[in-house]
């Protein structure tokens, strides 16, 4: 995770010597870095190392499956101040939307993992999952504070990035994990195949999240779009990884998507 943000936010540096000519965004408001900083720990530092663990325990798709909670929880926060989007609620589908996304993601303990796993093992996942999935709705509201106070989107992301990387890095310091991180990187293949996942999923990731987070209107069609990501990861699981999936797999997908695109309605 912290190589990951790391890639990204060199990336990002990149980006905005090219656009304004310095590499970090002093000219957004404090009170807009300061909701972003707090995006980028929460979503970035916190979220993801708890999102990547649930990879390792339960598997890529069914932990990735577990983070459709998050559009749910945008959607509920966002009733509130200061976004206050309560006219949602006037539509029935949204309820019936959110009912389905929920039930969505709990047909997930119907189904086998996609890694050989104790049940203990699969339990940490499954919580380890379902608490990445808060912790992304805390970031993306934050994230969404932030950007209405002023940041573009290059600029949002390369702020959440920083505090996310300088987030992990004091953590690292704190817990006395510099040596191990720093023996775990220097595996053969291992720097590389982080710094590939980084360019794509981070940078360009996060840069496309933050240009919808800015430029809808909705919060939630934002999340929904990006809850997207367990209906790619059934077919690209099973070509590089080798997993198989059964009806359990595709349904609670299915029902899951569904209610996540109901909400954006």
């Amino acid at each position: 995770n912290f190589t990951k943000n790391g890639v990204a936010t060199l990336c990002f540096a990149v980006v905005g010597l090219a656009l304004v000519g310095r590499p970090y965004p002093t000219h957004v408001p404090l009170a807009s870095q300061g909701w972003l900083v707090l995006s980028g720990l929460v979503g970035l530092a916190v979220c993801d190392t708890f999102l990547l663990r649930a990879m390792m325990e339960i598997g890529p798709r069914r932990a990735t499956l577990l983070m459709l909670a998050a559009p749910v929880l945008v959607f509920v926060g966002a009733l509130f101040p200061p976004f206050s989007q309560r006219a949602a609620l006037a539509d029935p589908a949204v309820i019936v939307g959110a009912a389905l996304a929920l039930g969505g993601v709990a047909l997930t303990s119907l189904e086998a993992p996609d890694l050989e796993a104790d049940p203990a093992r699969t339990r940490r996942g499954v919580i380890d999952g379902l608490i990445a999935g808060v912790l992304q709705a805390v970031g993306v509201l934050l994230a969404r504070l932030g950007l209405e106070g002023g940041a573009a989107p290059h600029d949002a992301a390369m702020i959440r990035l920083v505090a996310g990387t300088a987030g992990l890095a004091v953590g690292a310091v704190a817990l006395g994990q510099v040596a191990t991180w720093s023996r775990s990187l220097a595996a053969p293949g291992t720097l590389r195949t982080v710094a590939i996942a980084a360019f794509f999923g981070t940078f360009l990731g996060i840069l496309l999240n933050q240009c919808g987070l800015a430029w809808s209107e909705r919060t939630g069609i934002v999340s929904t779009l990006n809850a997207l990501a367990p209906v790619w990861l059934i077919p690209m699981s099973r070509v590089f990884l080798g997993e198989r999936h059964g009806r359990w797999a595709w349904l609670s997908t299915v029902i899951a998507l569904a209610g996540v695109a109901l909400l954006s309605r």
